[in-house]
């Protein structure tokens, strides 16, 4: 089999941290939607205030733009171009609906909650919702998918502990930026972290289920 041809099984590791995502979810939707507790919320933006300076906030507007629409829907559509030039349908249309399912099920949940940003951002122009951070659950979605499609396919154990070390610590970096930048809560970044998981998980679940009931009608 071409490794580029690979695809991901749903393992038992991908149903524990979906699980603990869920539950760290429902943490945060109880501490911060029916308790109104903000205490950790503050904690986190008194912590990132001491390391504020002109250039740290340079470096968070240029990782922070890396989660953005503007960036991240070119990258799609490169992404899916690239898999269907290598032939490989299962990937472009893994990307296809991850990336347009995940868009729109983020702006379902920020109306539904309707949650107001912080005040004081160092970022202008933004209008929207703030609940779940839309930069944390597309980095997910697409560089999330991306450490997946590398788990299976990369066969260098080292190449491939690197990229994917990669692409975590950017997500992670991506969702820090919008917390020190003030145009989210922390509450806000790691619900848009824990629902991104979740919804990648079940996304590539649902399409290998079509994938096997195809191979099946098929077979008949």
């Amino acid at each position: 089999m071409n490794p580029h041809h690979a695809t991901p099984g749903i393992t038992r590791k991908m149903i524990v941290m979906a699980a603990l995502a869920l539950l760290l979810l429902l943490i945060i939707v109880v501490l911060v939607f029916i308790l109104k507790h903000d205490g950790f919320d503050n904690a986190v933006f008194s912590l990132t205030a001491d390391h504020i300076s002109p250039a740290c906030t340079r470096f968070m507007r240029a990782i922070t733009f890396l989660g953005k629409h503007s960036f991240l829907v070119p990258a799609n559509l490169l992404l899916i171009a690239c898999f269907i030039i290598l032939k490989n349908k299962y990937w472009a249309i893994s990307v296809a609906v991850v990336s347009l399912s995940s868009l729109g099920l983020m702006s379902l949940l920020k109306n539904m909650v309707q949650r107001h940003r912080p005040e004081n951002p160092m970022v202008e122009g933004i209008t929207n919702f703030g609940f779940p951070s839309g930069h944390a659950f597309m980095s997910v979605a697409f560089y999330g998918l991306l450490a997946l499609w590398t788990a299976v396919t990369i066969k260098n154990k080292w190449q491939r502990r690197v990229i994917i070390s990669f692409l975590l610590l950017l997500i992670l970096l991506i969702g820090y930026s919008r917390i020190y930048l003030r145009v989210h809560y922390a509450t806000d970044v790691i619900a848009g972290f824990c629902i991104g998981i979740c919804w990648l998980f079940f996304c590539l679940w649902l399409i290998n289920k079509i994938k096997t009931g195809s191979r099946l009608v098929a077979k008949q």
